[in-house]
C-alpha cells in the first residue's frame, strides 16, 4: 500500500510545471512550433491552477492554434485559450504579467480574429507599472519583448531602461 501511494505521489508531483519554467519555454512558442507543442501539453498536464499558470496556459493555446494545420482546430484552439486568458485577466486585472501575457498574444494575432483591442491599454498599463514590478523574470521578458515589437515606440522603449 505505502509503494503504491509513494508511485501515485511521483505521478502527481511530476505533472507540474514551475511558473519560472513556464516563462523561459513561453517566450519561444511563436517561433517555435515544436516547443509550441511540447510546452502546450505539459502545461494541460500540470495540476498547476494558480492565475499566472492560467493565463499561461490560455496563451499557449492561442499560439497552438497558429501552429495547427486543421481550422476547426486552430478555432477551437483560439476560442478555449482567449476564454481563459480573460478570465485570468478579468479575476487580477492589476498584474502586469498577466497584462502582459495578453499583450503578446494581441500583438501577434492576425487582424481577422480582431482580438487587438486591448493592445494600447495594456501597454500603457505595462509602461506605467514596470518600475514598481520587483519581480526580476517579468521584466526582462518585458523588455525583451518590447524591444521587439512594433507595436512599442522607441520613445516607450527608452522608458524601460
Amino acid at each position: 500500500m505505502l509503494l503504491l501511494f509513494l508511485v501515485l505521489e511521483i505521478g502527481v508531483s511530476s505533472q507540474t510545471i514551475s511558473v519560472d519554467a513556464l516563462r523561459r519555454e513561453y517566450q519561444q512558442v511563436n517561433s517555435d512550433s515544436a516547443s509550441c507543442a511540447k510546452l502546450y501539453s505539459r502545461v494541460n498536464k500540470t495540476s498547476n491552477s494558480d492565475i499566472i499558470t492560467n493565463a499561461y496556459r490560455g496563451a499557449i493555446s492561442i499560439s497552438m492554434a497558429k501552429h495547427s494545420k486543421e481550422k476547426k482546430e486552430k478555432i477551437k484552439l483560439f476560442n478555449t485559450g482567449k476564454k481563459i486568458l480573460e478570465e485570468s485577466i478579468a479575476s487580477d486585472n492589476s498584474n502586469i504579467e498577466l497584462r502582459f501575457i495578453r499583450f503578446t498574444i494581441q500583438t501577434n494575432c492576425p487582424k481577422v480574429l480582431r482580438y487587438n483591442k486591448e493592445i494600447v491599454t495594456d501597454k500603457n498599463f505595462i509602461l506605467k507599472n514596470y518600475t514598481s514590478t520587483t519581480n526580476v523574470a517579468v521584466k526582462k521578458m518585458i523588455v525583451s519583448f518590447f524591444s521587439q515589437s512594433n507595436a512599442v515606440t522607441d520613445s516607450e522603449k527608452q522608458k524601460l531602461k
